[in-house]
This record gives structure tokens, C-alpha cells and sequence, in this order.
């Protein structure tokens, strides 16, 4: 499988259910199709969707680039078991070709990433909140037969960050409020640059309870407190965009301690795995999914490839396969030990999908001293 991933230099900056609702006694068209009928479609289980006499008697095969999908998606540790255990089976299924483009996973951007590429492109991973975001923009394909919150995809991948450390820094495993700690624990941190999950770990540090952080970020005064937390930071701070920037800081040395998916802690091989510490206490659970481009709404080829990656058993395989949590042995080492690791914070996504625009406005804000 080729794999390329594409730098956009405006990234760079340095600032379960599985498929939607089927129609129900509704004659299909061409304009709507159900992710059930395109995943059949797709994978070449049902005839035709055009009608005969719209169809050339003899058809030419198509081209290596025609059965070629590009799609984006998170480079680095993430991309390579996607590309294992999702991207690879899917081609000796289909006989498709996916080429996978890296990107930061903001809808923000999402519109000159589609420029940048200068091809079309079928579908992206992001975050929940921003597949409810982008269909609400008209960036991305809404299931017209499918009236739920979740029509614009569903969640098919869960992602743990936690604060890291290096261990050899430390006495004592740290905790949030620790982080802001620069006296007792001189050094950079790294935070995500974006408001979700960084406002929430704010909170977390200023003594906000886990289950009281969105009631908080829901006020002008809890906005206010979580903004005034992090001024004191701010020196310190080193931003990252993508969970393979999150884990390349730490492991390089250009943080002593950061926020970070668990997986590219986990997953990271050989005698450097024991260099750092992770948080398991306080940490967040986020929820990715597929989303079709508008472009790709009626690509059933799209359509049949992101229904496939939300099935139950690829939702297992890449949860199998991309490391969340401890083993036993590292849960028995830690200090103090746990019998168990705890639930993780639900990254409230109906929060975000309603908040995120004016929230990142004011983020941008403060980052650059407006």
C-alpha cells in the first residue's frame, strides 16, 4: 500500500453503532444513499445504482488512480496501525488503493487541506465534535436518511491523553496541579494548541472536579478562570497540533512534561518506554470518527469506506491494536499502586460542537496577546 503524507506549511506553525438507519420504505435515488446500500455498493455485493439504460454496454476498466482513495488522516504511530490493520485489509478486499495524507485534524483548516492536495479527496478522521462542526459547515456529507446526532459519522475510534513525565525529573509521580508547579519542577510543558482538552486540564490544575468541568466552561467566569490559569503558564509552554508533534516533544527532549495520547507513550519501543511516567488518574478520553467530504457524497466507493471502518469488528481491531492502557505488569509498578485504572474523562463533544467557534476565537486571542 503506498502511504503519503503531504506537509501543509500553514500546519506547521509555530503558534457504535456501526451503520446509519436504512430508508424505510423509500425508493432509493441517486441523491441519497443509505451507508448500508453504498457499503454493498461499494464492495460490489449489489447492482448497479444507475439505471440500465444509463449504463455503457461495455464499460472500460477503470484506471489505477480511479480506484485510488485518498484520505486523511493522523500521521505517525496512528497512521501506521491504521495502515496495518484497517487501510491494508480493506485493499485485498475491495482491490481499492487508499492513500492516506497527513493532517491536523482542525475543520478549520479542512477547507485549504483540500486545496493543498489538488485531488479529491473521500473522507478524513477528526474528532466528534468536528464531524458535527464540518457537516453543520457544509464541509463534510450529512446521512440525509439518518436523523440522529451522530448523522454526520459515527464514532469509530476512542483515544486516551494523559499527562507524561519524565521520569528521571521526578521523585514522585506529578499530578495536573503539579504541572504548573515551575518552581518545585523547572522545565518546558507541552499543551495542545487548541482549546478542547487544554481548557478542561486548566480547570483540572485550578481545582475544578472532574465531573463540574463543563458546567464551568458553560460561564463567563469559568472561561475567565481557565484563561487566567493558563497566563501563568505561559512562558513555559511548548504547543503541539497533532498526537505524533504531542508525542515527538517529549521524546526528543523539548518538554519535561506534556499532555499526550497514551499511544505514543505505549507504543514507543525498546529501553526509552521506561523514560516516562503517565497520569492514569486524570486523564481524557477522546472520540474520533470518519467523515465523508461533501465532494464524496456520492462516491459510493467513499461512502462504502468509511461505513466499513465503523463496522463493530474494525472498531475492535484498531482498539486491539493502538495501546491505551498499561499492561498489568506496568499497573502493578506503579507508585502509588493501583489496583485498577480508572475511568477516563469523557471529552464532552455536544459541549464543543456548540462552543468550539467562540472558544478557539478567544484561545487565538490569547495565544497572540490580543
Amino acid at each position: 500500500m503506498r502511504f503519503t503524507l503531504f506537509s501543509f506549511p500553514f500546519l506547521n506553525t509555530p503558534d457504535r453503532q456501526a451503520v446509519s438507519s436504512q430508508e424505510r420504505g423509500q425508493a432509493p435515488s441517486l441523491g441519497v444513499l443509505s451507508r448500508r446500500r453504498a457499503l454493498l455498493a461499494g464492495l460490489g455485493c449489489l447492482t448497479p445504482l444507475l439505471p440500465a439504460s444509463a449504463m455503457a454496454r461495455h464499460p472500460a476498466p477503470q484506471s489505477k488512480a480511479a480506484r485510488s482513495l485518498h484520505i486523511l488522516t493522523f500521521s505517525g504511530k496512528i497512521a501506521g496501525i491504521q495502515s496495518k490493520i484497517l487501510f491494508k485489509p480493506y485493499e485485498q478486499l475491495t482491490h481499492q488503493t487508499i492513500i492516506p495524507h497527513g493532517w491536523n485534524g482542525q475543520i478549520s483548516d479542512l477547507e485549504h487541506v483540500i486545496k493543498q492536495t489538488h485531488r479529491p479527496l473521500a473522507a478524513a478522521m477528526m474528532e466528534s465534535s468536528s464531524l458535527r462542526i464540518g457537516c453543520n459547515l457544509k464541509l463534510l456529507s450529512r446521512h440525509q436518511t439518518d436523523s440522529s446526532l451522530s448523522n454526520c459519522g459515527q464514532p469509530s475510534a476512542a483515544i486516551d491523553y494523559a499527562m507524561a513525565w519524565d521520569r528521571a525529573r521526578f521523585d514522585a509521580a506529578p499530578n495536573w496541579p503539579d504541572f504548573w508547579d515551575v518552581a518545585r519542577h523547572p522545565g518546558r510543558r507541552s499543551l495542545r494548541r487548541d482549546p478542547r482538552l487544554t481548557l478542561e486540564i486548566a480547570l483540572l490544575a485550578d481545582g475544578v472536579p472532574a465531573n463540574a468541568l463543563y458546567s464551568a466552561l458553560a460561564t463567563t467566569e469559568g472561561v475567565k478562570r481557565a484563561f487566567l490559569k493558563l497566563e501563568q503558564l505561559r512562558p513555559y509552554i511548548v504547543w503541539w497540533s497533532t498526537p505524533e508533534e504531542a508525542g515527538h516533544i517529549l521524546t526528543s527532549g523539548g518538554a519535561l512534561m506534556g499532555c499526550v495520547p497514551t499511544g505514543e507513550i505505549l507504543g514507543i519501543s525498546g529501553p526509552d518506554r521506561q523514560r516516562f511516567g503517565l497520569h492514569w488518574q486524570q486523564r481524557f478520553l477522546v472520540q474520533y470518527g470518519w467523515g465523508v467530504l461533501t465532494a464524496a457524497a456520492r462516491n459510493p466507493a467513499a461512502l462504502a469506506f468509511v461505513s466499513w471502518l465503523e463496522q463493530p469488528a474494525q472498531q475492535q481491531a484498531f482498539a486491539n491494536a493502538w495501546p491505551s492502557l498499561p499492561s498489568i505488569t506496568e499497573l502493578n509498578a506503579l507508585a502509588p499502586r493501583l489496583s485498577h485504572v480508572p475511568p477516563a474523562i469523557m471529552v464532552d463533544d455536544t459541549f464543543w460542537e456548540a462552543n468550539l467557534e467562540k472558544l478557539s476565537d478567544r484561545f487565538q486571542q490569547w495565544i497572540h496577546h490580543v
